[in-house]
């Protein structure tokens, strides 16, 4: 069977699908193409030879979008969800190019009958052609793994053009990095502007509902995680060697909207990549651990919980760290008490680590 043939299969076993939710108005499903323009955010001074390069980018878009009850009266939107395969030219040899697959979310909302406002959120795995190689490709200090994470941003707008074709301008920024996995790792950052179109394969008019006003949140009292998290990460570039990170972590989420919540936590870790590179540097007498306090922000879209936190030491010893940090997580709650989770530390643009954790809430 050839590879034309198998793609169109797959298509119309998409579009068969989407046509039998569409029959019960819990998702419309739609597909479209998107083209990407930007520049590469060259943030230290390490990775200034990726300054003046202007990466261009396409991507083929499979979207749902929600339409259920239950959706709407969780954020009064209706927001798509799907996955996009995405291919970017990085304009720079020494960076190569890109091939990313990432899931996505983006709440929708109404801003006149034609036009709707919308903020996309992606997360993935991108391949990447030209990692670093002390012999075949030392520049490049950006990323050191073929295969690596990809998270991106956008907030833009849909334009109704007809009952099944949509066209949409967003600014999008993209980022890739391992999450500190191994070294060297500056990342990649690349802001774009971004046209696309999207089409409806059967015509759907989304239910007109009515905002009740839910505020049983605020009677909710505020809810506690009690993580364990681990994680690995060599102490130099190029290096084989893994040393094991660990720590424990307990966070106050208080929530104040239908979709936002406030977070207030402590935090603390051991790390012995850190007591390696204080033993090679004969500081033998400084202690390997670190403790924070932490406060930030949490979209809750379900069981989909996506975190963003600024730490402050309390106790940092060794002095190779910035006192200000930052976190990103995005966690699953399978049930009420237990979740699982990912989470990327960084002092300013360069990741420190990647993270898994279990979750426990009380």
């Amino acid at each position: 069977m050839g590879i034309k043939k198998l793609f169109f299969i797959l298509l119309h076993a998409i579009v068969f699908a989407a046509n039998a939710q569409q029959d019960s108005l819990r998702s419309v499903f739609s597909y479209g193409a998107t083209l990407h323009k930007g520049f590469i955010f060259a943030h230290s001074r390490e990775v200034q030879n990726t300054a003046n390069s202007y990466p261009t980018g396409f991507q083929i878009d499979f979207n749902w979008q929600l339409a259920d009850a239950k959706t709407w009266n969780t954020c009064y939107c209706y927001p798509k969800t799907g996955f996009f395969i995405q291919y970017f030219n990085f304009d720079n040899q020494i960076l190569g190019h890109a091939i990313t697959t990432a899931a996505f979310i983006e709440p929708y909302f109404s801003f006149t009958n034609r036009i709707n406002m919308a903020l996309k959120a992606a997360a993935g795995l991108s391949y990447l052609t030209n990692p670093y190689h002390p012999v075949n490709n030392p520049s490049n200090l950006s990323y050191s793994l073929p295969v690596t994470g990809f998270v991106s941003l956008g907030l833009g707008a849909h334009i109704k053009l007809s009952q099944r074709l949509n066209m949409s301008a967003y600014v999008h920024y993209n980022h890739v990095s391992n999450g500190g996995i191994k070294d060297p790792n500056k990342g990649v950052n690349w802001p774009t502007a971004a046209l696309g179109i999207d089409y409806k394969p059967i015509a759907a008019v989304l239910p007109v509902r009515e905002k009740i006003r839910y505020k049983n949140y605020k009677g909710k009292p505020p809810r506690l995680d009690i993580s364990a998290f681990w994680s690995s990460k060599t102490v130099q570039a190029g290096e084989k060697d893994r040393w094991m990170i660990g720590g424990v972590a307990a966070q106050m989420s208080k929530q104040i909207g239908i979709f936002n919540a406030l977070t207030f936590g402590a935090e603390w870790n051991i790390d012995n990549s850190l007591r390696e590179r204080l033993k090679r540097d004969g500081k033998t007498d400084i202690s390997n651990q670190r403790m924070a306090i932490t406060g930030g922000h949490e979209f809750l879209m379900g069981k989909i919980i996506f975190s963003q936190q600024l730490g402050i030491y309390l106790f940092n010893p060794s002095g190779y760290f910035d006192p200000v940090f930052q976190r990103y997580g995005l966690w699953y709650r399978f049930t009420e008490h237990w979740g699982v989770g990912m989470n990327v530390l960084a002092h300013r643009q360069v990741a420190n680590f990647l993270d898994f954790r279990l979750v426990y809430s009380l």
